[in-house]
């Protein structure tokens, strides 16, 4: 219900995201449209694509076996755990909203360094030894996702400029449906192999990995301006 008011509501204010043009020879989508291959030259690009795949990463693979891992490694009744996994979805729920005013005060790049921190903290909840600290563990990864995509999203005009930012925006989204799409049944694989307490060990790695390449987008954007 809440999704068919939500879809229900942006079409209704479609007319206020059209773009307004003085006149038809202001814009010319044949100019400002790159090649991928000029797309993926711009400095900075597959940093932005590496981050967004390590996000989705992150947030599909805990999503899809969060609940196996408690079920398999932490003795957990299957209910159980599915309802853990319900936490970890309304943190990321509930991240999302108090991020959309919290982004009246912070930056879109203060608001994915605090994700990635709270998402480190919660994962390393998930390490201690005590039943009473996994709910805090789910819903903390959650709540750490939540401001991080929309707001790489929000960042690409400033990251790449505005005459590209529909191009790389369409760039990042395929980066990220790829990580949705690939990286889970990689873990499963993995899984299936070395055991479901690999799923900690892989998080921080993807979240460490997506933690450098946001750092090395942020220091070649702030060269290309500086140069500007």
């Amino acid at each position: 219900m809440v999704q068919m008011g939500l879809v229900l509501i942006l079409l209704l204010s479609l007319p206020l995201w059209v773009r307004k043009q003085k006149n038809q020879n202001d814009y010319d989508d044949s100019k400002s449209k790159l090649s991928l291959i000029q797309l993926l030259s711009i400095p900075g690009i597959k940093s932005a694509l590496t981050v967004f795949f390590c996000y989705c990463t992150i947030e599909a693979t805990f999503g899809l076996w969060g609940a196996s891992y408690l079920v398999l490694v932490r003795d957990f009744k299957a209910e159980d755990a599915a309802k853990f996994v319900a936490i970890y979805y309304a943190g990321i729920t509930i991240g999302r909203f108090i991020s959309g005013f919290v982004s009246l005060k912070m930056d879109n790049q203060t608001l994915v360094k605090l994700g990635q921190g709270l998402i480190l903290i919660g994962i390393l909840t998930l390490t201690l030894p005590f039943q009473a600290t996994i709910l805090p563990g789910f819903f903390l990864i959650g709540f750490g996702c939540a401001p991080i995509f929309p707001s790489l999203l929000h960042n690409t005009p400033y990251n790449f400029g505005e005459t590209n930012s529909e191009s790389i925006m369409g760039l990042q989204m395929a980066s990220a449906y790829i990580g949705i799409t690939i990286m889970p049944f990689v873990f499963g694989k993995l899984a299936s192999y070395i055991g479901f307490s690999s799923l900690i060990w892989f998080l921080i790695i993807i979240l460490a990995i997506k933690i450098y390449m946001n750092r090395d987008l942020n220091k070649r954007i702030l060269t290309k301006n500086a140069r500007q």
